[in-house]
């Protein structure tokens, strides 16, 4: 009998749903210690899996055989016969300085039904006692959820899974307060996906390993830049990012929430380092700096995407993710940038875009990678879907701050000047620039990506037209919670315009929010209705979706809410609703949340084709209800961005 050291796992991903078989596909993945690991027997997953249906017997079916953890036995597994067997291949192999590591990769598929099924999985063999993480240590078996062939997706947002390096985690009571609320609705009512917008994971303390001193405390930026990676600097590196993943994705409720809901990632900078992409290319090209960012992108490849380019390639035909679309090469990383294309359910699918590693301080995507996704898009989406959810790392629809990027990127900016001589924290450690920078040319209303951020919405919305969809976007990265709004530029009901979609921004779920006087001007920002679209006939602002605050009373604040969130999303079967549901914390640390749902209506215009030459014209919007052949209601509200925060 096998017996393994597991370091990390088992992790799930979910990749999509072969339309044409209906079937779910996805991945297990568990890292184990070489040195304490049998591997006489290659590491094997067996899974089950039966009708759900809440109140079941499923606690006594889940207690046979339980002997070891999430490892049972080979003559105790379950009573029924297993529907299925993996056996891993090995993905890679990290040899550091405490030894070796493999990490293994189990190929899942299992068929829908009518049923919605939970499917119960184990490791043949037994644990060492040495292994660490909950899914393992903690005695219980492991199971996760996958829908009927009818049923769309229920699913978590979330985005900046990790706190900042200058942050007391104990004074947050920790990372796992709202993964726990997660857990405990995932208990109520099942999730099947649980969706990582972007810093899954804060790497930024690497620049503190001992082999980092001398570059880190290098007083000069250029000779910084101009410093090599040494081996000792190569080794500290890799030493740092594989411990800290199997740490990280290793223990807690995040963990345990990643071996019982399959995840889909996308990444942001804080899973490299901090700002990677958003810097001159002077930084971004520097040695040291760079290898950390390229190393950052090989250690997220294997620990949220469970690949590597060595068993996967790099063809979409023979890649083992039938959702992964590749896009053009990365300028500083030398890897293509990977996007998603996800089924979440007839009526619902999931487009995750990768916007870091084609980033430049002037470029988040090229058009090659724009003319790949939209291309696989018109070719994979099935007629009837309702919904497109797109994932973008950093919102598109924000409150602007465009003042202080003019005013910090100045190069007579007097705070950086003071900075420099009384404080010097106030300066980015990489390249002397202000700190707060790279976060404003991060976002895409930033003057660098303005100009690409507009041609997208414009692109979006002839997808929507197109393809008779309705487009959301769901996006992290700034410590805060609110939902964005595009719409046609003249008021009507929103069921029957295809330019309005809701930019949901659920952040962050560990992470802390910014300061009360932050969040206080960003609300007065949000009152803003920007003019950057009227050309398009099209009309931005923030939907005022906290007039409560969260203790239940009323607020001027209404845009933006500065506490740790994520979100729950869901289909309303009756109307084809699809709501976002932000749950807020309460009370720093302590894990209770109040609930802002808001929904955004199912696709109701019929626009006839001869008519789509309007659709970025102001003319389109206001003919776009006599076009469609609907009628107000009385119980609607004709302004759009009112009937979005009224639901």
């Amino acid at each position: 009998m096998s017996e393994l050291n597991i370091r990390m796992g088992p992790a799930l991903k979910y990749d999509t749903v072969d339309v044409s078989t209906y079937t779910w596909h996805g991945f297990a993945m568990i890292v184990t210690a070489d040195d304490t690991s049998d591997y006489s027997t290659t590491p094997t997953i067996r899974l089950t899996w039966k009708p759900y249906t809440k109140g079941s017997n499923e606690e006594a079916h889940q207690s046979n055989g339980e002997t070891n953890g999430a490892l049972n036995d080979e003559g105790a597994i379950v009573k029924e016969t297993a529907a299925q067997t993996s056996t891993a291949i090995k993905l890679w192999n990290y040899k550091g300085e405490n030894g070796s590591f493999t990490f293994w990769r189990f190929k899942l598929e299992v068929p829908l039904t009518d049923s919605e099924q939970k499917v119960s999985y184990s490791l043949e063999g037994v644990a060492h006692p040495d292994s660490a993480p909950p899914a393992v240590k903690e005695g219980k078996s492991n199971s996760f959820f996958v829908p009927s062939k009818t049923q769309n997706f229920r699913w978590i947002g979330h985005s900046c899974n990790g706190f900042s390096a200058s942050l007391d985690p104990k004074e947050w009571n920790g990372p796992d307060p709202l993964w726990n609320d997660a857990l405990r609705q995932h208990e109520e009512k099942p999730y099947h996906a649980v969706v990582g917008g972007g810093d899954q994971i804060y790497n930024d303390k690497l620049v503190g390993e001992p082999e980092m001193k001398e570059w880190k405390e290098c007083k000069d930026p250029i000779a910084r830049m101009k410093m090599q990676v040494t081996p000792e600097i190569a080794t500290a590196v890799d030493r740092y990012l594989f411990n800290h993943y199997c740490e990280w994705y290793g223990s807690g409720a995040w963990s345990k929430a990643i071996a019982a809901i399959p995840m889909m990632s996308m990444l942001d900078d804080h899973d490299l380092i901090d700002g990677f992409g958003s810097y001159p290319d002077d930084l971004m090209n520097a040695p040291v700096f760079n290898h950390i960012g390229r190393r950052g992108f090989f250690y997220y490849h294997l620990f949220q995407q469970f690949q590597h380019e060595d068993v996967d390639g790099l063809e979409r035909d023979k890649h083992s993710n039938r959702s992964i679309i590749f896009g053009g090469m990365g300028p500083y990383v030398h890897f293509p940038s990977q996007s998603y294309l996800a089924y979440f359910g007839p009526d619902q699918w999931i487009l995750m875009i990768d916007c870091r590693a084609e980033r430049k301080l002037t470029q988040i995507c090229t058009r090659l990678t724009y003319d790949r996704i939209f291309d696989r898009v018109r070719t994979d989406l099935p007629a009837g879907v309702k919904h497109l959810v797109i994932l973008l790392g950093v919102p598109l629809a924000y409150p602007r701050m465009v003042f202080m990027e003019k005013a910090l990127s100045s190069a007579w900016n007097p705070l950086l000047m003071l900075a420099k001589g009384l404080a010097p924290g106030f300066a980015n450690e990489f390249n002397g620039e202000v700190e707060l920078l790279d976060d404003l040319n991060d976002h895409w209303c930033a003057a660098n990506h303005k100009k690409e951020r507009n041609a997208l919405v414009c692109d979006v919305q002839k997808l929507a037209l197109e393809k008779n969809v309705r487009i959301s976007w769901i996006s992290g990265d700034v410590h805060a919670g609110g939902v964005g709004m595009f719409h046609g530029y003249h008021a009507h009901d929103p069921a029957y315009d295809p330019k309005m979609s809701l930019a949901i921004i659920t952040s962050a779920i560990v992470n802390s929010p910014p300061p009360p006087a932050i969040i206080s001007l960003l609300n007065k920002l949000g009152k803003k209705k920007h003019r950057s679209l009227f050309y398009a006939g099209t009309k931005e602002t923030m939907v005022p979706l906290f007039p409560e605050d969260l203790h239940g009373q009323k607020q001027n604040d209404k845009y933006i809410v500065g506490a740790r969130n994520w979100c729950s999303v869901s289909m309303i079967p009756e109307n084809g609703d699809l709501e976002f549901e932000l749950r807020v914390e309460k009370e720093k640390g302590s894990g209770e949340v109040k609930s802002y749902p808001v929904r955004t209506p199912a696709p109701k215009w019929n626009v006839p084709k001869e008519k789509h030459h309007l659709l970025l014209t102001k003319e389109f919007s206001k003919e776009t209800m006599k076009l469609s052949g609907g009628k107000f209601s009385g119980k609607m509200s004709k302004d759009p961005v009112k009937q979005a925060a009224a639901a």
